[in-house]
């Protein structure tokens, strides 16, 4: 085959650049009417997404928001709640203040009261009882009295016997055996009973009621009680170790019989106080009886020394309640007590601060 003629290096360059251009203008050609609504799809759906989008991120925004101030008020609200428990709580708390003020007040009143009568009827019988003993010497029985009561002597010891373990729950019995014995003869071993008797703080009233029983009858047994008591107290001086419970007991007991009138003023008072100096002076740095001055202040302080008791004082003046008068002592009588008080109450204010400073001292010196 002959040898095909090579072209001339300009011609395929020219028809290298007339393919170039011819594929150049394929590429630019327009999208036929056939291609042009899919692509118009493609853009539409392109943008319906993005449109959803941005719906669903606005909706999202408007959620969060939403749940934001949803937050806020639920916050507000438990606030709003807890702010009123917290008001309801105070206010029942008020409320339970107030009702247990008002039923302190009521009980302290009704307290008050009845310390204002019990103050008058303890007043009442200590001057009728005084009244009667004082008068005992011109209304005790004739000779022929006498006769008419049981006079045996197992009767009588007995009685006598039981005078030694007096009790407030034998007032009734004791008395009814009293009212039928003729104890004429057995005066000297019942005041002996009766002193040497170990009473209670509760019992020293019927002891009293049983002495005043005796002395309304019987002439000579307020003489021989005195002097009794007085060796009794004598003897007591000698002891090492006194016994503070008789001796607390003793000294309420002869009190009372003083107030009641078995005693008369001159002589009750000196050994009241005789006995209360005795005490005071023994016991000025070591208070060791003090408890039994504590007893006779709070027991007959209001009619042999002229002292209020607190208590009294306050029910007075909080529900202007008129508490009986101290006047069975006259005040004058009533004076060297309160000195004497005074002194031991110095003295022993003084030693409890002392007590307190070493205590203090000690405590440091610990740490």
């Amino acid at each position: 085959m002959p040898a095909e003629r090579k072209k001339p290096a300009s011609m395929e360059e020219k028809e290298s650049l007339l393919n170039n251009k011819e594929k150049d203008c394929s590429e630019r050609r327009p999208v036929s009417s056939r291609e042009k609504p899919k692509d118009e799809i493609k853009l539409t759906v392109k943008k319906e997404v993005i449109k959803e989008k941005r719906r669903q991120g606005t909706q999202e925004k408007r959620r969060r928001k939403g749940e934001g101030r949803g937050g806020i008020k639920e916050k507000r609200g438990r606030r709003k709640k807890k702010h009123e428990e917290e008001e309801k709580k105070k206010q029942e708390e008020q409320v339970k203040r107030q009702q247990e003020e008002e039923a302190a007040q009521l009980k302290e009143k009704e307290e008050s009261l009845q310390l204002h009568q019990e103050a008058w009827e303890r007043h009442q019988l200590r001057k009728e009882l005084r009244s009667k003993n004082q008068n005992a010497p011109d209304n005790r029985p004739e000779e022929n009295f006498f006769s008419r009561l049981d006079s045996s002597l197992k009767k009588n010891t007995a009685f006598v016997k039981k005078l030694k373990t007096i009790t407030e729950q034998q007032r009734d019995s004791l008395s009814h055996d009293f009212n039928g014995l003729n104890l004429s003869k057995y005066i000297a071993e019942a005041v002996a009973s009766i002193v040497e008797a170990k009473l209670k703080i509760s019992d020293v009233n019927c002891a009293v009621h049983l002495c005043s029983l005796f002395h309304q009858r019987y002439a000579d047994f307020a003489p021989s009680l005195l002097q009794v008591w007085k060796k009794h107290f004598e003897a007591r001086k000698e002891e090492k170790t006194p016994n503070i419970t008789k001796l607390r007991t003793d000294l309420r007991f002869i009190a009372e019989l003083t107030i009641v009138g078995i005693f008369t003023d001159k002589e009750g008072l000196s050994l009241i106080y005789e006995q209360l100096k005795n005490i005071i002076n023994a016991d000025r740095e070591s208070h060791t009886h003090v408890s039994v001055v504590i007893s006779f202040c709070r027991h007959c302080g209001d009619d042999i020394a002229g002292l209020v008791p607190r208590k009294v004082k306050s029910a007075a003046e909080k529900f202007n309640l008129s508490f009986p008068p101290s006047e069975i002592i006259s005040p004058e009588k009533q004076q060297p007590f309160q000195n004497l008080l005074k002194e031991y109450f110095t003295s022993l204010t003084k030693h409890l601060k002392r007590d307190h400073r070493e205590l203090q001292n000690t405590e440091r010196q610990n740490r």
